[in-house]
């Protein structure tokens, strides 16, 4: 059995989602508007949280966040597809959901 961890700024990145209320719907079309907002702030979260940034998965989560953040044409242009955007989201919240007891 997992025992699931808990972390504020784990708990601060999921509050993102139940804010936009995009928890289980990321895969569904419509409100591209909402859907931009949301991996902007869950981006923006990512690339400032602290220690948490250590205990999660780098190349899947960080590295893109940081890369986003500072600009990089690859990265940036790689998310301006918004069902990359959908992916990745759905990726942190899963991540989230398994690892942490967010709630």
């Amino acid at each position: 059995m997992h025992i699931k961890q808990k972390d504020p700024e784990a708990q601060e990145i999921y509050n993102i989602f139940r804010m936009y209320k995009k928890d289980a719907t990321l895969y569904l079309k419509g409100d591209e508007e909402s859907l931009d907002v949301l991996f902007d702030a869950v981006i923006a979260a990512i690339d400032a949280s602290g220690a948490f940034k250590l205990k999660i998965p780098y190349q899947e989560f960080v590295h893109p966040a940081k890369e986003v953040m500072r600009g990089d044409k690859g990265w940036v242009g790689h998310f301006n597809e918004r069902d990359n955007r959908r992916f990745y989201l759905s990726d942190v919240y899963d991540y989230l959901s398994l690892f942490y007891e967010v709630g």
